[in-house]
């Protein structure tokens, strides 16, 4: 009975203490929530619609282990307080870098690392799993829309093309006799992929007891999310194709996909129902009861050693948010009238306009002495904030009103030993314009984002804060390779004294 009472004693105090704690942190880190949450309000539009449903059976994992709680006692560990402080960072950082996917990423991760240091490893391991279930509803998993898009217009011209269909593939678009078919992002099928791993790691957690077990479980799931959404752009490809584009289906078929869905699923619960056997449930974990040999004022201590560092990160963020303003000089910079063969001429009324939101915009035209001409552009981040920032999906290096990009994605080129982005603009009359582009962050030069980012974070310790994007064009009316490699000659000549003039304006 005695034991019974300290264990009960030290869920009071431990209960108390992690409402608190979850409480203060979710305050002080609510930038992050409004961002999940405004992800999650996205029904109709976003990836993510189905957040609050994964909240809720996050809530239910944990109440569906009570038992398992019950029986142990939650006994501090301080080993774990490194871990609150290495996460807290990992959000401070992505906060001052802009980055929100990596801020969600962080805060999941805290809240773990809270629950760890507080209610130790015996109890934290049993909330481990309903604690990073909601990852399924952070904005994380964006990057593999570009892979299995690419996967399914690959399979799906594949098969047509063995049913001797008479198609042609542009990138990620069929050519059909009577018209075309885009496979864009939004037909990668991520919705489904999301949908099924959601839905069969929950199953699987339900069902059966081994982790083997579990993730066959999820990655059949995972699988026939990817070969439902396959299934139905090849429908709509081989309709569009027998119908002459005719088919209802061609125009609208996103409620077709569901529906094709919900019946895969059905047919793999008759399959699991079939198959599933007594070894499979998952029965419950008997623990040897421990008690806890932390007084009650150790929790308080560890307690507030967590909300001391939860306090600090949200801290020096706003700060370090308060202090930065627009560096250097954000009018006009004066760029070099002449640089080797190359001279400035009137740019006139040039109609390409790349959009990088909330950067000083500056773009020439320089023409040289065969009256060969390459448009300039840069644009300047003197100081970035959320939404204004030089790594963001809004920005493109064409509105598209005018200019419409070719690539679906800019291609990656080697122009004398560096690497451009690459992109072909096309007006609605068929002129066509080759553009590289690049960033210059910190001092130096990339065409990965990621890596961009994790420069601006170098930049908040040297000084170098100032981010650009450089882009030089040609008009394209003729061989590509001979404007790549006018191109590549201009870059040679303009980037040195263009980036010392980038640098020095601080």
């Amino acid at each position: 009975m005695e034991e019974g009472l300290r264990r009960r004693d030290a869920w009071r105090v431990a209960g108390k203490a992690t409402v608190a704690l979850l409480l203060l942190t979710f305050f002080l880190y609510q930038q992050t929530i409004v961002y999940l949450v405004e992800s999650w309000n996205q029904i109709e539009t976003g990836e993510y619609g189905h957040g609050y449903l994964v909240l809720l059976i996050s809530v239910y994992l944990i109440f569906y282990n009570r038992q398992r709680l019950m029986a142990l006692a939650p006994c501090p560990d301080y080993r774990a307080i490194f871990a609150v402080l290495a996460t807290s960072m990992l959000w401070m950082l992505a906060v001052l870098v802009d980055v929100e996917m990596l801020q969600t990423v962080g805060l999941l991760l805290l809240v773990l690392s809270i629950l760890y240091t507080l209610l130790g490893v015996r109890v934290a391991r049993i909330l481990t799993f309903p604690v990073l279930y909601i990852g399924f509803a952070i904005p994380i998993w964006f990057p593999l829309s570009p892979l299995l898009q690419e996967l399914t217009a690959d399979v799906v011209f594949m098969v047509i093309r063995q049913m001797e269909v008479p198609a042609l593939r542009v990138e990620n678009m069929i050519v059909l006799p009577a018209g075309k078919l885009l496979i864009e992002e939004a037909c990668s099928g991520l919705s489904y992929f999301l949908s099924a791993l959601t839905l069969g790691a929950f199953f699987a957690y339900i069902n059966y007891a081994t982790f083997s077990a579990r993730l066959i479980v999820v990655l059949v799931a995972a699988c026939a999310a990817v070969l439902t959404n396959i299934l139905r752009v090849f429908i709509v490809v081989y309709l569009g194709y027998t119908t002459d584009m005719q088919h209802p289906l061609v125009s609208d078929h996103l409620a077709f996909g569901w529906y094709l869905f919900g019946g895969v699923v059905i047919v793999l619960l008759v399959i699991e129902t079939l198959l599933h056997n007594s070894n499979a449930a998952q029965g419950v974990v008997v623990y040897k009861l421990a008690p806890c040999n932390k007084a009650k004022s150790q929790f308080v201590v560890i307690a507030l050693m967590i909300a001391l560092i939860v306090s600090a990160s949200s801290a020096i963020v706003f700060r370090a948010k308060s202090q930065l303003q627009p560096i250097g000089n954000s009018s006009q910079i004066k760029l070099p009238l002449n640089v080797g063969e190359w001279s400035v001429v009137d740019v006139g009324e040039d109609d390409w306009t790349p959009q990088y939101r909330g950067a000083t915009n500056h773009k020439v035209l320089f023409q040289d002495k065969n009256n060969q001409e390459v448009s300039l552009y840069i644009g300047i981040y003197h100081a970035q904030s959320q939404g204004k920032e030089l790594i963001n999906d809004l920005n493109k290096i064409s509105d598209n009103k005018v200019w419409h990009t070719r690539y679906q994605r800019a291609r990656l080129y080697n122009a004398g030993g560096q690497q451009v982005l690459e992109q072909l603009l096309e007006k609605d009359d068929g002129s066509q314009r080759l553009v590289w582009y690049w960033y210059h962050v910190a001092g130096r030069n990339t065409v990965n984002k990621y890596q961009a980012k994790m420069l601006e974070v170098l930049g908040l310790f040297n000084g170098k804060r100032q981010a650009s994007v450089i882009a030089i064009a040609a008009k394209l009316d003729g061989e590509p390779e001979h404007v790549r490699e006018m191109l590549g000659d201009f870059a040679v000549e303009v980037k040195p004294s263009l980036i010392m003039l980038i640098d020095d304006n601080k």
